[in-house]
């Protein structure tokens, strides 16, 4: 009976596990993303294009962490696991805003 209660304990532990030891740093080469537990991921400054939010959706959508997709110039897009930069701060806003003013300065 708390069998189904216990499997969706444990995926929201290791969604949240997963987020939290992710990591993502914009600096003046470029875009590091690290969506744990894969390897970190660099893409060069002018290969990338904007940062857009992921929508919540499903009957717990609540219960979702934030997310991103990384839109690269070609098109394609990169999953991010975290919205927060120590060089940008928190949001997909402030990590957009961060990439221009690198753009701007660069």
């Amino acid at each position: 009976m708390l069998l189904p209660f216990v499997f969706a304990g444990l995926a929201a532990i290791a969604a949240v596990v997963c987020v939290r030891l992710s990591t993502l740093r914009i600096t003046t080469t470029g875009v590091e993303v690290r969506n744990y537990p894969q390897a970190a991921k660099q893409f060069p400054l002018e290969q990338v294009g904007q940062f857009e939010a992921t929508p919540r959706v499903g009957n717990f959508s609540f219960l979702r962490p934030a997310t991103a997709t990384l839109v690269l110039a070609d098109g394609s897009r990169v999953p991010v696991r975290t919205i927060f930069s120590p060089d940008a701060g928190h949001g997909v806003e402030a990590l957009n805003k961060r990439v221009e003013s690198l753009r701007e300065t660069g």
